[in-house]
C-alpha cells in the first residue's frame, strides 16, 4: 500500500465522520447566530434560565450580559462546551483509527511489507489528522461569518473570531496530539482508547466542574483549556504567549508520537 493508497483509504473510511461533525457544528453555530438580538438579550437570557438551572448554565459557559456583542454570544453559547463535546467525537473516532486500529487488524504488516518506512506512515497520519481538523475550523469559522454578515451585517468583530478559531485549532492540536499519541504508543485499539478519548474528556469535565462554583474554579489551571483564554482573544491582548504554549505542547506529542512508533516492537 503506497501512501496515496493510505490517503485514500483515511478519506473513505473517515470521509462521514466529517461531514457529520462539521455539519452538526456548522447548523449549531447557525442557529446561536440568528438568536443574536442587537436591542439586547433579555429575552434570550429569560429563556436560557427558565430552560436550564443557573449552575448548569454556568457549567457550560451559558454566561452573558444583557449588551453582550455577537461575538461575546458566539463564544458563550457555541465556542465552549458545545464545540469541545462536539469536535472531541471526531478527535477520538479517527484518532484511534489511524495507527493503533491498523496495528490491531493486521493490516499495518501490509502497509510496511512495502517500501514505507515507519517515520513516513506516521507522519502521513498525523497530517491528515490535523488537516482535517483544521479544514472542519475553516469551514465553521466561514459559515460563521457569512451567517453574521448575512444576518447582523457589521456586528461581528471578523479578525477576533478569526483568532478565536485559531485558538481552538491549537487547543485541539492538543487533543489530537494526545489520541495520536495514544495510538502510537499501544497496539491495541482499547488502550488506546483509553488514554487518546480518556484524557481530553477529562480535561472538557475538569472544565465544567470549575465552571459550577467559584471555589472550584483553581480546577481550570490542571487543563490545557485554561490555555485558551477567550476574553483576552476578545480583548485583543494577553493570548499569544498561551497560543505558544498550545503549538509547543502538540509539536511534543506529535514527535513522541512518530518516534515511538518508529522505535516500538510491533505486534504483527
Amino acid at each position: 500500500m503506497k501512501l496515496l493508497s493510505l490517503l485514500k483509504y483515511n478519506i473513505k473510511q473517515n470521509y462521514l465522520v466529517f461531514i457529520i461533525i462539521c455539519g452538526v457544528m456548522i447548523l449549531y453555530l447557525a442557529t446561536i447566530i440568528n438568536m443574536y438580538d442587537p436591542n439586547g438579550l433579555e429575552e434570550l437570557i429569560a429563556l436560557a434560565n427558565y430552560k436550564m438551572p443557573p449552575e448548569v448554565m454556568a457549567a457550560f459557559g451559558f454566561t452573558i450580559e444583557n449588551n453582550a456583542s455577537l461575538l461575546h454570544l458566539i463564544n458563550s453559547f457555541f465556542y465552549g462546551m458545545l464545540l469541545y463535546f462536539t469536535l472531541i467525537i471526531y478527535v477520538i473516532i479517527v484518532g484511534n483509527r489511524l495507527i493503533a486500529e491498523h496495528v490491531n487488524n493486521g493490516t499495518m504488516a501490509y502497509l510496511l511489507s512495502t517500501p514505507n518506512k515507519r517515520c513516513n506512515v506516521a507522519c502521513m497520519q498525523a497530517g491528515f489528522f490535523l488537516i482535517t481538523i483544521a479544514l472542519q475550523i475553516i469551514l465553521l469559522a466561514v459559515s460563521g461569518v457569512i451567517t453574521s454578515e448575512i444576518s447582523f451585517p457589521g456586528y461581528l468583530n471578523i479578525q477576533a473570531y478569526i483568532i478565536l478559531n485559531i485558538g481552538v485549532f491549537l487547543l485541539f492540536g492538543v487533543f489530537s496530539g494526545i489520541s495520536f499519541l495514544s495510538s502510537c504508543i499501544f497496539n491495541d485499539t482499547k488502550n488506546s482508547l483509553a488514554l487518546g478519548a480518556g484524557l481530553p474528556l477529562a480535561f472538557i469535565i475538569i472544565n465544567i466542574l470549575a465552571n459550577v462554583d467559584e471555589s472550584l474554579h483553581f480546577l481550570r489551571n490542571f487543563t490545557v483549556i485554561s490555555l485558551l483564554d477567550t476574553d483576552a482573544i476578545i480583548a485583543g491582548n494577553g493570548y499569544l504567549g498561551k497560543f505558544a504554549v498550545m503549538t509547543l505542547i502538540s509539536l511534543i506529542l506529535y514527535t513522541s508520537g512518530i518516534y515511538i512508533f518508529t522505535k516500538k516492537d510491533l505486534s504483527i
